[in-house]
């Protein structure tokens, strides 16, 4: 908006002007120090002005004794940048330094300084949660007349010289359409102003108080009124403009050393021109154009550093770690994740990155961006930003950035769905393998019964005969070496017989017969059987035994056999000094059995077979292979598992777990 501040328009009332009025002007000086500071931050210097960004903070520049440049930060959505209210903001005119406006627009600006200045005094002495925004609402009370100096600065000088409030009042609504208290509210409502100056500019002057209660925060205007008047005790007054001598008060004389000393110089200035605005605010479109491309170059940088950094064997959820922390480098960015799509399954969880110490907010994201493939939409990346932030969207939007992580997006994508297919085409190989395993192995245990089942037949009738025969002779033998070797031959026949017995066992196993028993007596039964032969091989054995109870429905000579076989197999694996630890407990519906030697061990190798019948870790001669697998059959027809940990040279831990069920309830005679 142009603002034609100095020289009457066509029509000669300033109300139809205040329709398009969009803002006040700021003050030359203001537009000078911040562009002071731009150069001083671009040469490295040291400057006094304020940097762009540091908004009403930035006291030494003055820029918080500029109302049109408060106003502009307060109205501006968010963060106010310097350079932009530069940028967009007309200047007040040069000849408001020199002419008949002058000591008008003067006395306007130090009136208002005061009121400000007041409002921080005031504001100290009664501890109020926020003087800044009272020191604001002070500068801006009087939005109207400023509105008026800006549009019309002749007629605000002939208002503020007219002495008779009654006149003024005239004025007003002749040419302004309505009185300069209702003019200040509903601009400083058009404008977007807080609650505090709008009640400021329309109620400062409510000297009577019967507006008192439309106030949004009464106790907070009273200060600003009371501001009003000890400004209105100064010099400066704005409805006794006559007054030229000095207050008496002590705080007022402050408040007059304390204008005096702001506001020494002129409000506008003489050596301002049309030109040096013009430039000056085409100088801060560009400085505001370059930070932006810097903004996008360094977008653009993260990418291509990231992109750089991306490795052939990284996962999904890794990746969307890393792209959640690239988004929150932006400036812009509060917080981001990013949302990945599996494309094989849709309706999984989304997995989610946050950044270091960012955590993602309640409320919806402000901005989403699908990342798209072949396959359609495989994630997206929320972001959250400050409400003021709009620039980053528009600013991405034109450049490559988002084609260039929907494309890595869409090689992630790809990359992850060959990875899946991939795993899926091994796990079903080892499965096929392990499947092509078990079918070999019920092959040769079916073979292995065929076998034992023709060999018990053909074999079993033989030895009978050796064993009945060798029976008789042994009772009639008076040779003592006869007799040994009658001996010898019922042993060995005896010992196939067996063999027999444990091959038919490990192919096809007999079904359990459960009954009620307490596995505790059956353990400790079974150790005491072993306890002479443990101790004349110079082993030690013990036992930890929990006992309970309450009965238990299970086979106990099957327990039993799987005891026997565990416990036998570590004497045999054990040596001479060493010891053997069994461990019993029962733990909810379950029964732990443990067995555990010290001897040599089991290499990873013999691991392999341990379970396969006729392989025996040991030496030759000292044993068939057979009693592993049959333990491991009867466990496995329980429902349980046996399980194995062994270090070579530290010996083996075999470890069973047995599902338990209670005693079956007795018939009643109704039952029956």
């Amino acid at each position: 908006m142009r603002v034609h501040a100095g020289r009457k328009s066509p029509g000669g009332k300033p109300h139809s002007r205040l329709q398009g009025l969009s803002h006040l002007p700021v003050r030359p000086h203001s537009a000078r120090a911040v562009m002071a500071a731009v150069a001083s931050a671009s040469s490295g210097e040291p400057s006094d002005a304020p940097a762009p960004g540091v908004g009403v903070g930035a006291a030494r520049g003055g820029l918080d004794l500029d109302p049109g440049w408060v106003l502009a930060e307060r109205t501006r959505p968010g963060r106010a940048d310097p350079l932009e209210i530069v940028a967009e903001t007309a200047w007040w005119p040069s000849t408001l330094a020199t002419g008949p406006c002058t000591e008008a627009i003067q006395r306007l600006w130090r009136h208002s300084v005061a009121v400000a200045l007041a409002c921080r005094s005031l504001a100290r002495e009664k501890g109020d949660r926020d003087p800044d925004q009272l020191v604001r609402a002070g500068l801006l009370h009087g939005i109207g007349r400023w509105a008026v100096a800006a549009v019309d600065p002749d007629w605000f000088a002939r208002w503020l010289n007219e002495n008779d409030r009654t006149v003024r009042r005239r004025l007003e609504l002749a040419d302004l359409g309505t009185d300069m208290a209702d003019l200040g509210r509903r601009l400083a409502e058009r404008w977007g102003c807080e609650p505090l100056i709008v009640d400021a500019a329309w109620l400062h002057d409510d000297s009577a108080g019967a507006l008192a209660s439309a106030a949004r925060e009464p106790e907070r205007l009273a200060m600003i009124q009371e501001a009003v008047r000890w400004a209105e005790s100064t010099p400066w007054s704005l409805n006794a403009p006559g007054r030229e001598s000095l207050p008496t008060e002590p705080r007022l004389r402050i408040l007059v050393a304390e204008v005096q000393s702001k506001c020494a110089s002129m409000f506008a200035t003489a050596d301002a021109s049309p030109h040096e605005e013009r430039m000056t605010r085409e100088n801060a479109r560009l400085h505001l154009r370059l930070a932006a491309l810097s903004r996008t170059n360094a977008t653009q940088q993260r990418i291509i550093h990231a992109l750089a950094d991306d490795l052939p064997h990284e996962s999904t959820e890794s990746w969307t770690a890393r792209a959640g922390m690239i988004w929150c480098e932006e400036p812009e960015v509060n917080a981001a994740r990013v949302v990945w799509r599996d494309p094989e399954w849709p309706e999984a969880e989304p997995a989610t990155a946050e950044g270091d110490g960012l955590d993602v907010p309640s409320r919806p994201a402000s901005w989403t961006i699908p990342l798209e493939s072949r396959t359609g939409v495989v994630a997206e990346i929320q972001l959250w930003l400050d409400p003021d932030q709009t620039e980053l969207r528009g600013r991405l939007e034109r450049t490559r950035v988002i084609e260039a992580w929907r494309s890595w997006a869409a090689r992630i994508a790809d990359r992850d769905v060959l990875e899946r297919r991939l795993q899926a085409v091994v796990r079903g190989s080892r499965q096929s393998a392990e499947d092509e395993e078990e079918r070999t192995r019920s092959a040769k245990l079916d073979a292995l019964a065929e076998f034992a089942a023709g060999a018990g037949h053909e074999l079993n009738n033989p030895l009978a005969v050796i064993v009945g025969r060798a029976q008789l002779l042994l009772a009639k033998a008076a040779d003592p070496a006869t007799a040994r070797s009658l001996r010898i031959i019922l042993s060995q026949a005896q010992r196939t017989h067996r063999i027999l017995r444990d091959l038919m066992f490990v192919a096809r196993p007999p079904e359990p017969r459960p009954r009620a028993c307490r596995p505790a007596d059956v353990l400790r039964a079974c150790l005491a059987e072993f306890e002479a032969e443990a101790e004349s091989r110079g082993i030690r054995l013990t036992s930890e035994v929990e006992a309970s109870d309450q009965p238990t429905w299970m086979d106990p000579d099957a327990f039993r056999h799987l005891a026997d076989i565990l416990i036998r197999n570590a004497l045999q694996a054990s040596v001479v000094g060493g010891k053997i630890q069994v461990r019993s407990s029962r733990q909810g519906q379950e029964l732990r059995l443990s067995v555990a030697d010290g001897g040599k061990g089991v290499s990873s190798s013999e691991g392999a077979h341990l379970f396969d019948p006729f392989f025996c870790g040991r030496q030759a001669g000292r044993g068939l292979g057979l009693g592993l697998p049959r333990a491991a059959r009867m466990v496995a027809l329980a429902g349980g598992s046996l399980t194995w940990s062994s270090a070579v040279g530290q010996g083996s831990a075999f470890n069973v777990q047995l599902p338990l069920q209670r005693p079956p309830d007795e018939p009643t005679s109704a039952s029956i």
